[in-house]
């Protein structure tokens, strides 16, 4: 199923970006979005919407960490009812806590987890269902914004441990580290954030455990409108995903994952019109797409990393789906910019 996102995580993007001069009818227009769709609070849109939105994002702004400047300029408010449950919480870990329940509200996709280990807490945040990457603007924003909330409602000035991103190493590292002033790392397999545990007892400025049990079933409501179970297909698509950034994307491998044996994950597939051949050909497509247009990266890499073992391999695959070479593909790229 394709992943939708609630309309108020566009409309407090949007919010944003206006404070950075740029206009949201210029930004819906680019992305095919009527400006009507924010007047309904209940309405949500693709994940591709929101990826082309970041991305017009990016380019119109220029700024390479543009994420983070739009995170400054939110409140808990902006994310209505979710924002409200967490900052009325006792304190940050059950705010913290709070927010990873009802993630899905904001993204259907999306996964927070908190492990705690020792003296130290670990947040990491991704869409494990995804076969692209996030937008690196977008791993910024959410990142910034569990930073910059958590100072905010606790009154502390906070800074994590460490910070990793999903996304490329920038040239300019510097409102990373005014931000974060915090080591960082970058292509990790999940966003992250690594901070004191202590500060999970930290109690927020707001706290009103009343108003937050009544926000608590509001929102568990809105939660049971949306799709609960995953498809077989979705399973299986992420499997792949998570197989292509350093595992095994093979078919007995990802069988041997979901708790099937090879031959019914195989028929449940046909069951559902695909194979997994077509969701590993699907997939590589997509990311072979995505590096070539947004990495700085060698062809004989993008193979590596979408498990051909050949780079000849890669170069027929790549012209069967799109009709072009990488090479051309990429000169095409060039002469368009």
């Amino acid at each position: 199923m394709p992943y939708t996102v609630w309309i108020r995580l566009v409309q407090a993007v949007l919010n944003a970006a206006e404070k950075a001069n740029l206009e949201t009818e210029t930004l819906l227009n680019a992305i095919g979005l009527d400006s009507s769709v924010l007047q309904d609070a209940d309405a949500r849109i693709s994940h591709e919407k929101l990826s082309a939105l970041w991305q017009e994002i990016t380019w119109r702004s220029g700024e390479e960490a543009i994420g983070l400047r739009l995170a400054s300029f939110v409140e808990p408010a902006a994310f209505d009812v979710i924002g409200y449950a967490v900052d009325s919480s006792p304190n940050l870990g059950e705010g913290l806590s709070r927010l990873m329940r009802y993630i899905r509200l904001i993204h259907e996709g999306g996964k927070l987890t908190l492990e705690k280990k020792g003296k130290v807490v670990r947040i990491t945040h991704g869409i494990p269902g995804l076969g692209l990457p996030l937008p690196g603007a977008a791993c910024q924003w959410v990142l910034a914004n569990i930073v910059l909330s958590s100072r905010k409602m606790t009154g502390l000035d906070i800074v994590p441990l460490k910070v990793g991103f999903q996304h490329q190493q920038p040239e300019d590292l510097s409102a990373y580290q005014r931000l974060f002033r915090a080591p960082l790392e970058f292509e990790r397999p999940v966003n992250e954030i690594i901070f004191e545990a202590a500060l999970l007892d930290r109690p927020l400025l707001r706290a009103n455990p009343g108003l937050c049990a009544v926000l608590d079933r509001y929102v568990m409501e809105l939660l049971t409108k949306l799709p609960q179970q995953e498809s077989i297909v979705d399973s299986v698509r992420r499997e792949i995903g998570v197989g292509l950034r350093g595992g095994d994307p093979g078919l007995e491998a990802i069988a041997k994952k979901l708790g099937f044996a090879p031959r019914t994950l195989q028929r449940k597939l046909k069951e559902a019109g695909t194979s997994h051949q077509e969701l590993l050909d699907l997939m590589r497509q997509e990311l072979s797409i995505h590096y070539l247009q947004e990495r700085q990266m060698a062809v004989c890499e993008v193979a590596f990393l979408l498990g051909f073992s050949e780079t000849s391999a890669f170069h027929r695959a790549f012209k069967r789906w799109t009709g072009t070479t990488p090479g051309e593909f990429r000169r095409t790229l060039k002469q368009s910019a």
